[in-house]
């Protein structure tokens, strides 16, 4: 599991150099006589030699040497022990990379499944000029601070000299191994959406841990080390702030979710969580909705023509789920609305993804279609009420307005140029609302023909798209 940055702290990165193992095993530090001597057995509250409450003497304005690291992670895992409650079962192997290490050891640059640029192309986050794996390459390499795999740890640092430990990041990926002893990590589910929604506990709860520990230092509760970190460039990598914002969901969501959980029913509520995840980001950003609302099963007739075929991994057609946390995320990229309503909240962190035009989601279906060369998708929303349907849908409009759509007439639009240039028809009948999009608008009835709605809304034009191009709104919410 990844530790990654915000968006709205991706400036601040700073390159690095380097790979440091630390090769725990060294001579251990020299403790004070007011320490607890160590128990016969293991318990919880005390790791490999240190006690929760144990101190010891570090100076640590130039980083930290192998012997200290070994010491403040001991100690760290017996105060994760302390706040959660569940015991380490196992030791957890701790190593420090540079950020340019990881960026080569990650690779990226490469393209992805057709479908998946689709999806992304779909909710106006990445264009048809940039590949997914080039973009998701820029954030991980830019945001990661560290991860946690099958029992180790690893924490990208900012310097290439000392071994500069975040406290942080190293209690976030304590507290995953903590979790993949006592609950597993994996989540089987088909859609992004659901996979975001069940990675929001292991994310949550991990943001959550780490802000108690956090607290219990600040306070003055708890001797803490504090680390410099090492001054450098900052970054300027060209990341995508939407590709950020839709990936942070699991954690800033998340933890909102896993605290609201902890109000509920304490850690026993959060542990039942792991058993049974929530299944849709909207259970993530409404945790009232957690476990009884259950997403619509929306689905997407195939009206293709002979000429259109639909996208199919293993003989099946790839259906993916669009969710309320990436309609967010697209109306925010889009500047649908405004920017800074995504750093407004309050409470356990100030990350938020509730918003009219993406609350009220019940469900969507999003499949893709090729004609060997070109690609098209049709999306089709359900919303718990017809005005809540209708709000989606003007969003919508004034999104394709801020990427210049013209309107051609009963609920066709055409983006002329840019990443995003294609012909979409948005629909709404009652609650429901069908987007279909195809290169050109000749191609709209091939890839999906449409059927006669007596009822259906095809679409008033906002204002701003009366004329032939439109300019981006500042929306209020």
């Amino acid at each position: 599991m990844r530790r990654i940055l915000p968006v709205t702290c991706l400036l601040a990165l700073v390159l690095l150099a380097g790979c440091l193992g630390l090769g725990f095993g060294e001579t251990r530090l020299a403790e004070p006589e007011s320490n607890r001597p160590d128990p016969d057995t293991d318990v919880r509250g005390w790791e490999d030699g240190y006690w929760w409450n144990d101190s010891f003497p570090v100076a640590a304005e130039d980083g930290l040497s192998k012997p200290e690291i070994e010491a403040v992670t001991a100690r760290a895992m017996a105060r994760i022990e302390r706040i959660r409650g569940h015991e380490f079962e196992e030791s957890v192997s701790v190593e420090i990379i540079s950020r340019e290490t990881y960026r080569e050891q990650r690779g990226g640059g490469g393209s992805s499944p057709e479908w998946r640029e689709q999806f992304w192309e779909a909710l106006f986050v990445v264009d048809e000029d940039t590949t997914v794996d080039e973009a998701f390459g820029e954030l991980y390499g830019s945001s990661v601070l560290g991860y946690y795999s099958s029992g180790d740890i690893v924490i990208v640092s900012d310097g290439s000299e000392q071994l500069r430990l975040s406290r942080g990041t190293l209690v976030h990926e304590l507290q995953h191994a903590l979790q993949d002893q006592q609950f597993g990590l994996g989540a089987s589910t088909p859609t992004r959406d659901g996979r975001l929604a069940a990675t929001g506990v292991v994310e949550g709860d991990a943001n959550y841990v780490e802000g108690l520990y956090e607290q219990r230092c600040a306070a003055g509760t708890w001797d803490c080390v504090e680390v410099p970190q090492a001054e450098g460039g900052a970054g300027s990598r060209d990341v995508n702030a939407g590709l950020s914002v839709a990936t942070y969901t699991p954690y800033a969501a998340g933890e909102r979710f896993v605290a609201a959980l902890y109000e509920r029913g304490g850690w026993g509520a959060v542990d039942a969580a792991f058993e049974t995840r929530p299944v849709s980001t909207e259970q993530l950003v409404h945790p009232e909705r957690y476990p009884d609302e259950r997403p619509a099963t929306v689905t997407v007739p195939d009206r293709s023509d002979d000429s259109w075929r639909r996208i199919a991994v293993g003989g099946e057609s790839v259906l993916e789920t669009a969710g309320e946390a990436h309609i967010y995320s697209m109306f925010w990229y889009g500047e649908t609305l405004p920017r800074e309503h995504y750093t407004s909240g309050e409470g356990v962190n100030r990350y938020r993804y509730d918003h009219p035009y993406s609350t009220g989601w019940a469900g969507d279906r999003l499949v893709f279609y090729t004609d060997g060369e070109q690609g098209a998708y049709v999306w089709r929303s359900q919303w718990e009420s017809v005005d809540e349907a209708r709000e989606f849908a003007d969003a919508y409009r004034e999104l394709l307005a801020a990427n210049g759509a013209e309107s051609r007439g009963d609920g066709v639009y055409v983006v002329p140029d840019g990443g995003f240039a294609d012909a979409f028809r948005v629909v709404r009948d009652g609650d429901t609302v069908l987007v279909v999009n195809a290169p050109t608008v000749d191609d709209l009835d091939d890839v999906h023909a449409p059927v006669a709605l007596a009822d259906a809304e095809a679409g008033r034009a906002p204002s701003s798209l009366a004329g032939a191009t439109t300019a981006h709104r500042a929306g209020t919410a």
